[in-house]
């Protein structure tokens, strides 16, 4: 019988980790498979990613033996990667391996959909959270969320996300998240839900 997963918070030290499990568990993400279609810009995504703005200043949960993992933004903290060294890589990487700009086009788009959508008030941020694909439906990704919004309740914080994935709504419909708004993020791009729960 499999043991319910252990949730540890992860430190510098698992940053390797972290990025294998993210970029496996969003390879068949259809928001990241349309913003970057190439799959080995994941890694260097959520290398700078965590690195930059997770470790450093968010919240990071991971379950046991490295197979999913969470990454939360306090109410006090702002989603901002600095102009560094790393970022100009990246972008050097994106053009690079998508030959042209159309992925920094589609990004920006992306990225003014979200913010049209993203609520003013205080609250926590759940930007990622994913399993290994060998580890989905295992009941680790709601361990995951249970630990994360236990913080939020402590807090009497809402808690939101966005949600690219259809077959995700309804595990998050069952932790309390409410769908606030939809929306296609580009003409023939991916459906988004935006997500909103209220602290208990």
């Amino acid at each position: 019988m499999e043991h319910p997963p252990i949730i540890q918070i992860a430190d510098d030290a698992d940053l390797g980790t972290l990025v294998d499990i993210l970029s496996d568990s969003f390879s068949s993400d259809p928001l990241f498979n349309w913003v970057f279609p190439k799959t080995e810009l994941y890694p260097h995504f959520f290398y700078l990613l965590v690195k930059e703005v997770y470790l450093p200043r968010g919240i990071v949960h991971m379950a046991n033996r490295g197979r999913a993992a969470a990454l939360w933004l306090p109410p006090e903290e702002r989603l901002e990667v600095a102009p560094r060294l790393g970022l100009l890589r990246f972008g050097i990487r994106l053009v690079g391996k998508t030959g042209g700009l159309r992925a920094l086009s589609r990004l920006y788009r992306q990225g003014s959909v979200f913010e049209k959508h993203y609520p003013g008030e205080p609250h926590y941020y759940l930007q990622f959270i994913g399993c290994r694909g060998e580890d989905q439906g295992q009941g680790i990704g709601a361990a995951l969320l249970k630990d994360g919004l236990a913080i939020c309740d402590n807090r009497g914080m809402p808690a939101y996300l966005e949600c690219s994935n259809h077959r995700n709504v309804s595990l998050y419909q069952r932790h309390g998240f409410q769908i606030k708004a939809q929306q296609v993020v580009d003409k023939n791009g991916p459906m988004i839900w935006f997500m909103w729960r209220d602290p208990r």
